[in-house]
């Protein structure tokens, strides 16, 4: 019955793991964190639209119209610019495809983000 409860717990943990190298691969650039928080909340009502705050922090000396423009193209938000324009903020409901899009421009450095609600 021991060996039972360890194997079983360390399934868990091994399945935690192949699911952090799966990110890294896949989502390179995403915060992990985010990750599990979509996916929970996700998990927890496959109809819903969980709405996200998204920092995205990109690479220095870019023209920040463009990077508005290509906002508003790819999701009709135009978002906050902040830190000398390396850091872009929006509001908007989150898919993985999203952050999948995100983490494949060569500019950006990182995502962040945290749940603010339903849509």
């Amino acid at each position: 019955m021991a060996n039972q409860n360890k194997d079983a717990t360390q399934e868990i943990q091994t399945k935690y793991e192949e699911f952090q190298r799966a990110c890294k691969a896949i989502l390179p650039k995403i915060d992990r964190k985010l990750i599990e928080d979509f996916l929970y909340r996700q998990q927890e009502d496959s109809d819903a639209k969980p709405k996200y705050s998204i920092e995205v922090t990109t690479k220095e000396g870019l023209d920040t119209q463009e990077i508005k423009d290509l906002v508003w193209s790819q999701i009709g938000e135009v978002p906050d610019i902040e830190n000398h324009g390396t850091k872009y903020r929006i509001e908007h409901k989150l898919t993985l495809v999203g952050l999948r899009r995100l983490s494949d421009y060569d500019f950006v450095l990182n995502v962040k983000g945290s749940y603010v609600g339903y849509f």
